[in-house]
């Protein structure tokens, strides 16, 4: 099957069938052996993208790591249970996070440069978690994102506007990798695999007679889990960072931001209403979600404060200093130290960091709360 790559505009219709026949791992090598054309990169790099959601959701699965991990891209999404997990070793999370980091910049590299378009059928999306290469109820993309259920067809149409949005996501994803793996929780999983090697150890032997102690083991399999999450959190950030990687973080923080300025500036130049992803002021989504008036300047304003204190221009305000003092996340960011949570909560820790300066205010952030209110949350992540 070839795409329809001339003209430019002719909006390729064929990549979703594909998907939804062979599924994205087949889809990517067909599309690398297509011709070189602005909708054959721009669909390229949307499967490409896909095809890392896909590989990090298989690696989460393989290990068993299928409830949601932290409310961030790809690792917040829960995922079907797999009934005979493998091992997880220390170094699966560094892999993952380093994986991540790689495919991103594979998606920018394969992106069209001039006008292009792509039609995607949200109902042929799957990703093969289990990787049998066969679809599950389980495996539909728009349930896996939570993205909405209109009534009616899911046809989006991504156009010039959509690729900045995918790459500002790419350097979203960047940024978390790069922050991950300057604390590297290698260490704190080893620390984490061990003990759950040794209570494997300890339950499989038959209590002798100084098993007096009430049974906890309920307790244990209720909470464990939870605790263990939150000690490998706490144990990683106590690790020195390294500084070449907070130091991309903060660029790639601050790319995704440029990268939103050039969506919402050409979102805001569309003066048609075709199969939306994320509508201007006169637009509708495809998905039947309804954008307040003015989202796109409000959340560009609350990204220009996050810029501004990525340089050291703002500050960023903390519950004990007084009015007019804040943290310089710039100064943490070129120069990081471990973060102890109990001396940051304190306030030590924030001690080298502070400085006199103009902080970062309230009023952006209330402006898009008042806009979404309780939903906030998942239209930040929309919008990233």
């Amino acid at each position: 099957m070839t795409l329809i790559a001339s003209p430019a505009l002719a909006d390729d219709t064929t990549t979703s069938g594909m998907i939804a026949r062979d599924g994205i791992t087949a889809t990517a090598q067909t599309l690398v052996e297509q011709p070189a054309s602005p909708d054959r990169d721009m669909a390229l790099s949307a499967v490409t993208f896909l095809h890392t959601a896909q590989t990090a959701f298989q690696t989460r699965w393989r290990i068993g790591a299928t409830d949601p991990l932290v409310p961030l891209p790809l690792l917040g999404a829960p995922l079907p249970a797999n009934p005979d997990p493998q091992p997880m070793t220390a170094d699966v999370i560094a892999t993952l996070m380093t994986d991540l980091s790689d495919a991103m910049q594979a998606t920018r590299d394969q992106m069209p440069t001039d006008d292009a378009a792509l039609v995607l059928d949200l109902d042929d999306l799957w990703l093969d978690i289990d990787g049998d290469g066969s679809r599950a109820p389980s495996e539909a993309l728009a349930d896996l994102a939570g993205l909405p259920r209109p009534e009616g067809p899911r046809v989006i149409r991504f156009d010039r506007a959509d690729v900045e949005w995918l790459r500002a996501y790419t350097h979203l994803i960047q940024t978390v990798a790069s922050l991950t793996l300057a604390f590297d929780p290698t260490p704190a999983l080893a620390d984490h695999i061990a003990l759950q090697q040794e209570l494997t150890r300890q339950f499989a032997e038959p209590p002798g007679q100084m098993a007096r102690a009430p049974n906890m083991q309920m307790q244990a399999q209720a909470f464990g889990p939870i605790i263990d999450r939150v000690a490998v959190v706490l144990q990683t950030l106590r690790h020195q960072p390294d500084p070449t990687l907070t130091r991309q973080a903060r660029d790639h923080l601050r790319q995704m931001i440029a990268a939103n300025r050039d969506f919402w500036t050409l979102v805001a130049q569309e003066d048609d209403d075709d199969r939306e992803w994320i509508p201007n002021d006169t637009q509708k989504s495809a998905l039947g979600f309804d954008l307040p008036q003015g989202t796109g300047p409000q959340w560009m304003a609350l990204l220009e404060e996050v810029d501004q204190a990525l340089q050291g221009k703002m500050l960023i305000p903390f519950w004990r200093f007084a009015p007019g003092f804040g943290i310089d996340l710039n100064q943490w960011l070129q120069d990081p130290q471990p973060v102890d949570v109990t001396a940051w909560v304190q306030g030590t820790a924030a001690l080298p960091y502070a400085r006199p300066g103009l902080t970062v205010g309230g009023d952006n952030w209330d402006g898009f709360l008042s806009m979404f209110g309780g939903r906030a949350g998942l239209y930040m992540l929309l919008l990233n």
